[in-house]
């Protein structure tokens, strides 16, 4: 009896190691063994004093491939107008409804940490737009404009930890030249984030980090350039545009007259589909988003020390985006 009781107890024994052996938690393990090794790469700079300290660094150097796709609410003021390469007149009275820029980019993007808390980077790749703009008076018609160019950018991001919280202030330029603007856009963008890293237990270089956000968008406000008539996606009423007995248009001067009247034969004779000759649009306008700032939501998954997988999605603010991105980095 004796006997059985003490085989029960030595095969409780066993098994409950075995259980606490398969819960082992290699986290600190894996912190002191970062403190015990050794920096080997120039960059970041004190890259080994940091690592001294347990903290867990990423390799300097990476190279992401991002998709960007998203929609923005546009506010348009100021239109000037010019067919043929007349000079611009101003069109106050035209009011706007809705205003909408889609956007899809395909970039890659290579980034250095300097500093263990400053991570520099630039960007290049490619940019497909197109804006519906809606006009509601004096007349009432939309119209939809395709865009691609290519895309240049560089920013910086300025990150810190404390224990698994972290935060990230993000930093950018870039500029976008498309076929019928003249000169780049210029957008500004300025992107706070907090979230928390969830670290493996098993693979303590394993992790996930999701974090909530906010985004400024700035960009410049003027913009400039010409576009053949046929390649305006005009719809709406061609009655509309028989100007000449219509208020607003008499109260124009003279000049005015002249050129306001030529572009809306155009634009009726293209509804109409009875000139086959095309003429060229010149525009002016200021634009603004209908907010500068949205919120995002996302989060960073790391496979290991070379691999990361992002995912981000901007909301709020007349906005809509999703972004996705994978990461490869490496020593140097």
């Amino acid at each position: 009896m004796k006997l059985k009781v003490l085989l029960v107890l030595v095969f409780v024994i066993i098994n409950q190691n075995i259980g606490f052996a398969q819960k082992v938690d290699l986290r600190e393990a894996y912190a002191d063994s970062i403190k015990k090794s050794t920096w080997n790469y120039k960059l970041p700079a004190w890259g080994q004093r940091i690592t001294k300290r347990g903290v867990d660094l990423p390799y300097p150097i990476g190279i992401m491939v991002n998709y960007f796709s998203g929609t923005q609410k546009v506010v348009i003021s100021d239109l000037e107008v010019g067919i043929n390469g007349s000079p611009l007149v101003p069109l106050n009275f035209v009011k706007f409804g809705e205003t909408k820029a889609t956007l899809n980019s395909v970039t890659s993007r290579i980034d250095v940490w300097a500093l263990p808390f400053v991570d520099i980077y630039a960007v290049v790749g490619k940019t497909w737009a197109s804006t519906s703009v809606n006009v509601v008076e004096p007349m009432n018609f939309s119209n939809k404009v395709d865009f691609q160019g290519g895309t240049f950018g560089i920013g910086m991001t300025l990150g810190g930890a404390y224990k698994h919280v972290f935060g990230t202030l993000d930093y950018n330029n870039t500029w976008t030249r498309f076929e019928q603007i003249d000169g780049a856009i210029h957008s500004q963008m300025l992107a706070p984030r907090f979230g928390y890293i969830f670290q493996s237990k098993r693979k303590p270089n394993r992790n996930f980090g999701p974090w909530i956000g906010a985004q400024g968008l700035f960009v410049n406000r003027m913009t400039q350039g010409t576009i053949n008539l046929s390649d305006l996606g005009v719809s709406g009423n061609s009655a509309d545009f028989n100007v000449e007995d219509k208020t607003w248009y008499q109260n124009l001067p003279a000049g005015d007259k002249v050129i306001v009247k030529q572009v809306a034969d155009k634009i009726r004779d293209k509804l109409d589909n009875l000139d086959p000759t095309d003429a060229t649009i010149s525009y002016s306008l200021k634009k603004k988003a209908l907010s500068a700032w949205s919120m995002s939501i996302g989060g960073q998954f790391q496979l290991d020390h070379h691999w990361q997988f992002r995912a981000e999605a901007g909301f709020l603010g007349g906005r809509k985006s999703i972004l996705s991105s994978v990461n490869y980095r490496f020593g140097f």
